[in-house]
């Protein structure tokens, strides 16, 4: 074996001289086979440090660049998942801000209601009578983890979702039920005001109201933009329903007696004279009654007339809205002054027999716009709506 040695040290790894001249001098310096052997192992070895050291350099680049990738993803992931629940969030605040709109709108629609429509047909829940509250939905929560983000989204939408959609659907069926109730309200008035042939009248009415005299008061408007616009619809159902409401409180739609404790002597129209029995046109109705039945105002107004007119005897006139004329005759006792302004039901007189009379009753006139009109017609037209 070391014969094997040495053939191979001499074949591969002679020894060698080496000449080194200096300062003029050669000097020989010999490589033993061992030596040049170490010097060949050395060589390798550091060749294998460093390819090892690279390779480890490298897979640790690699790992270190694969965590940061990773990282990467991880901050991209979480920033897009929080931005989908402060869209989301950013979302069921402004659903919230309109249900409590409509809400609002609701509440002031049935608190404007006229006296003739119901309120306790609008049935509202606990639930739709008190907003959601939105300190039940928190601020977008920051987290790490995308799938815990994720599922909080989930859940917060199920729950919220489900109740904006009932709570727009209990909307939705109130505001409807209410439009139905102001149309038939509607078509009532407007079909009375017809048969009482006071449609122009009402166009009067209707053109006064356009005029904005002595209103006034802090603005609390809503915010029109998150209503739905069939429901501002709705609203001005209302707003035109009112109007009319106002006109019948405007007009002598009653009689100006109590009730039962008259009767019907005469009515308007042709008749024979009570005095020469000649054809006559009787521009009133008189009531016959028990003498000073106290005589009330029909309907707001200001007195223009008060004392003796005549065949009238002691005689009133009174002036209301939109061109209408009440007059009173044949009265035992007038209460009240010129000029002085009455609200309806207020006993104005009582009845007696003065004038061109034959006994004790009331002459009762309405005319409108200087033209006599049956009083009869009108209570009878507008009995159905007080």
């Amino acid at each position: 074996m070391s014969v094997f040695i040495k053939s191979f040290y001499h074949k591969f790894f002679p020894a060698r001289q080496l000449l080194i001249r200096q300062n003029g001098e050669v000097k020989h310096v010999v490589l033993p086979p061992w030596l040049q052997i170490f010097a060949v192992l050395l060589i390798l070895a550091t060749a294998v440090w460093i390819s090892i050291s690279s390779f480890r350099v490298y897979t640790q680049t690699n790992k270190i660049s694969n965590i940061e990738q990773n990282q990467q993803n991880k901050q991209t992931l979480w920033m897009k998942k929080t931005s989908e629940q402060q869209a989301l969030y950013n979302k069921q605040i402004e659903q919230l801000a309109i249900l409590e709109q409509k809400q609002a709108l609701l509440q002031n629609m049935i608190e404007s209601l006229p006296a003739s429509i119901s309120k306790d047909s609008i049935k509202l829940d606990t639930e739709l009578k008190l907003p959601i509250n939105e300190n039940e939905f928190h601020e977008p929560l920051i987290d790490n983890s995308p799938q815990k983000s994720s599922a909080l989204i989930f859940d917060t939408t199920i729950s919220f979702s489900g109740r904006v959609e009932r709570l727009n659907q209990q909307y939705e069926k109130n505001f409807i039920l209410l439009e139905n109730q102001i149309g038939e309200r509607r078509k009532t008035i407007l079909t009375m005001i017809k048969d009482a042939g006071l449609e122009s009248v009402l166009e009067q009415h209707l053109t006064l109201g356009k005029q904005t005299i002595a209103q006034g008061g802090p603005l609390d408007a809503f915010d029109e933009t998150k209503i739905p616009k069939h429901f501002l619809s709705i609203v001005d159902k209302l707003l035109s329903l009112n109007n009319l409401e106002s006109f019948l409180t405007e007009l002598p739609n009653t009689l100006p007696l109590p009730a039962k404790k008259y009767y019907i002597s005469s009515n308007f129209g042709l008749r024979n004279d009570p005095m020469n029995s000649r054809h006559a046109f009787h521009k009133g109705v008189d009531f016959a009654g028990w003498h000073k039945t106290e005589i009330f105002a029909p309907a707001d107004a200001i007195v223009l007339r008060a004392g003796r007119n005549g065949g009238y005897g002691n005689f009133i006139e009174l002036k209301h809205k939109n061109g209408l004329i009440t007059r009173f005759g044949h009265l035992n006792k007038i209460k009240v002054k010129k000029g002085q302004t009455i609200t309806k039901n207020d006993v104005i007189g009582l009845m007696g027999s003065t004038g061109r009379s034959t006994g004790t009753h009331l002459h009762y006139e309405v005319l409108l716009n200087g033209k006599h009109v049956n009083p009869l017609k009108i209570t009878k037209a507008f009995s159905s709506v007080q």
